[in-house]
């Protein structure tokens, strides 16, 4: 009853907001582990945190994460995405829930992204549902733009616009759903090391920062840690990828709500 009654309470400070998730619907336990700065990253998960990096993976693959926040069953998210190669580019299609049938938020993304020499770009297009009990459903397009350079052999610059159309939930009240910009690099010395920073910007909102470090101790196992501010949370997280599977765990300590915490699977198929 009690969670209930916490649950009721966030859902309507978060509806104030405009939603729970506060338009970041990034997902993957290796970009958590990072305190979220996966710009730069060109893997499966691009497809939900920068559609830009999407084209670095050349490979059919199917991929799945959990998130639950500080204990709550209400606070989970759910994501599940499939890539494909197609035109000379990687087509993704993906699918995110948040919430319980008292409030959630779905987002069913369908994007690509292509090399374009160091360049790689893409666009997302997605449709968004938000649906509150007693008060009815939400329905809108999202479009999200990102790129990823190869600078040099060891730095790589990204950036990423999320809800560049600034959509509207409600055309009464001009609710929006918060555009992100988003942007930043990583150097990366040798082939086990890997330095993220990256800067986040929503409209009208305060920068914030995040940084991370990834570390390959074996060949299929990796260490990672990160943190970001505005709220300062600070992570850790493993990666074991043996073959064709891939599995990621991340833990983020939020200081004053508890733990948070994230699996992700991947797998790769056959040519």
């Amino acid at each position: 009853m009690e969670k209930r009654l916490l649950f009721g309470l966030l859902v309507l400070a978060n509806c104030i907001s405009v939603s729970a998730q506060n338009g970041n619907y990034g997902m993957g336990a290796r970009s958590a582990a990072l305190g979220g700065s996966s710009i730069t990253i060109g893997d499966e998960w691009a497809l939900f945190n920068n559609i830009g990096g999407l084209a670095a993976i050349q490979d059919k693959m199917i991929f799945t994460s959990v998130k639950n926040k500080y204990g709550i069953s209400e606070f989970t998210s759910l994501a599940f995405g499939a890539t494909y190669p197609i035109a000379g580019g990687t087509a993704g299609l993906g699918v995110f829930r948040f919430g319980d049938d008292l409030f959630n938020e779905q987002r069913l993304n369908l994007g690509f992204s292509n090399q374009f020499g160091i360049v790689s770009l893409g666009l997302n297009v997605s449709y968004y549902q938000l649906n509150i009990e007693e008060a009815g459903s939400r329905k809108t397009l999202l479009i999200d733009f990102g790129g990823r350079a190869k600078l040099t052999e060891q730095l790589l610059f990204g950036a990423h616009v999320s809800n560049l159309n600034q959509a509207k939930l409600s055309k009464v009240t001009d609710e929006r759903i918060p555009t992100i910009m988003k942007t930043g690099l990583s150097y990366r010395p040798n082939s086990d090391l890997m330095i993220n920073a990256e800067v986040e910007k929503e409209i009208d909102q305060e920068a914030l920062l995040k940084l991370g470090l990834e570390y390959k101790v074996l060949d299929n196992f990796s260490i990672r840690t990160g943190f970001h501010t505005q709220p300062f949370e600070s992570s850790f997280g493993l990666g074991f990828h043996p073959g064709k599977l891939n599995a990621n765990y991340a833990y983020i300590n939020n200081p004053d709500l508890g733990g948070i915490h994230e699996i992700s699977i991947s797998y790769k198929f056959k040519d």
